[in-house]
């Protein structure tokens, strides 16, 4: 068995870190089906022989519209009083978005509830977490405020792995002896500008409103618009491949390693956290996916660093070549050979890096920097919990859930980077 096999099964097969996945995953799923526990909105409810189901709608979008006998139904309006032939209720009433006037100005988990003529309310409308100063329910802001911070984690990690993992391959790989062809260079060049308009600039309303209407569109928006990228840019460059070898054009030899080295240095050198209040000041409007692309391109040098050394370090093994002389081009020794065999290297630095952007997330959250202010996020919550210092419980949930996020994907890459250390040793 060669090592890249070897590295995969010890990444995959190793089961240290059963349970801390398990419970992440639990906590992913629970926050993402988060509609279907707090929400004012039936399950299933049958009228007039019709069957609707308006909170599993919220899912995949958290402004969903439901048409009843004609009238279209919002989260806001009074689903209590329908006539319902059959109906299934979710396990707690009060949604993210819902205001509960009769329980505002910060109600404490340890008082009752009560309803509209003042009696202590049934179990479906406690307040668990409690409310903040709106009325609004804590149980459920926490449980949306998980699923935009692992959304708003992960989707800038991508990001970030996306780019330092490229350009650190490149450099390891290449080191200071990359040969290009002229018009293969002007062309990647040239191309760049088109790139990014075609795939972000012009497609950043369509990513937006896909956020807006739910997690998934969101993600796919966003995948689909880096893939167009990353598609231009390769035609880009096998078209001036074609051409240099068409002509016959003289290649260019350049210092590859050198000047992304220094690019990498550049970027690692600034406080991320600078850049992202800098570019969020001035920006000026708040918005989701800006966040997620401003995190994404200011926190890819530690991948670039991470993925530069294991390259230079797997490129020497026996294995590759023998890739070499078996034909296999340089692309496919990278992606295939090489990279496979940094994946738990790489897995480690992503669990670390969606532990620290979870974190950043929420202290922008708390200084009103980065989401719109009608966004659930577990930031946001602490700083409503500043208005009201006693009311500890804003401080209390979303502090404690920040903290339980942030411990497992520590735990995780921890776990990794122990086994894979074992077996390098």
């Amino acid at each position: 068995m060669n090592l890249r096999n070897r590295n995969i099964g010890l990444f995959i097969k190793k089961r240290n870190i059963k349970w801390e996945v398990r419970l992440l995953l639990l906590i992913l799923i629970v926050s993402v089906l988060s509609p279907i526990i707090t929400n004012n909105k039936p399950l299933y409810c049958s009228l007039n022989g019709q069957s609707y189901y308006p909170a599993f709608n919220d899912v995949l979008s958290a402004h969903s519209l439901t048409k009843i006998n004609g009238k279209v139904l919002t989260g806001s309006s009074n689903w209590q009083h329908l006539k319902y032939e059959y109906v299934i209720w979710p396990p707690f009433k009060h949604g993210a978005l819902e205001l509960d006037t009769e329980n505002k100005d910060f109600q404490s988990p340890l008082h009752r509830s009560k309803n509209e003529i003042g009696e202590s309310a049934d179990f479906r409308s406690q307040h668990l977490f409690g409310t903040n100063r709106q009325g609004k329910d804590v149980l459920a802001n926490v449980l949306g405020g998980i699923k935009y911070s692992l959304l708003i984690g992960i989707s800038a990690v991508i990001i970030a792995a996306c780019i330092g993992i490229f350009i650190g391959s490149i450099a390891g790989y290449y080191k200071n002896k990359f040969t290009i062809g002229k018009v293969e260079l002007v062309g990647i060049i040239v191309f760049l500008f088109p790139a990014w308009f075609y795939s972000f600039s012009i497609r950043k309303y369509a990513i937006s409103d896909a956020f807006t209407s739910g997690v998934h569109s969101g993600l796919m928006q966003l995948l689909f618009s880096l893939f167009l990228f990353s598609a231009i840019c390769v035609l880009a460059s096998k078209t001036g491949k074609y051409l240099d070898n068409l002509f016959k054009t003289q290649p260019i030899q350049f210092r590859l390693d050198s000047f992304l080295s220094g690019i990498i240095e550049i970027f690692a050198s600034i406080p991320g956290i600078i850049i992202v209040v800098t570019l969020a000041a001035l920006v000026g409007k708040k918005s989701t996916v800006l966040l997620i692309f401003i995190l994404g391109t200011t926190s890819w040098p530690v991948f670039a660093r991470l993925a530069r050394a294991e390259v230079m370090r797997i490129k020497e093994k026996s294995f590759i070549e023998s890739a070499r002389v078996l034909g296999s081009s340089n692309s496919r020794i990278i992606w295939k050979h090489i990279l496979l065999n940094a994946l738990p290297a790489l897995a480690v630095a992503i669990a670390f890096a969606i532990g620290s952007l979870i974190l950043v997330e929420s202290a922008l959250s708390f200084l009103g920097i980065g989401v719109p202010d009608n966004t659930p996020t577990l930031g946001s919550l602490l700083r409503s919990g500043r208005e009201h210092i006693e009311a500890w419980w804003l401080i209390v949930f979303p502090g404690g859930t920040i903290f339980l996020l942030i411990y497992l994907f520590n735990r995780i890459g921890d776990k990794i980077s122990v086994r894979t250390n074992q077996y390098k040793g």
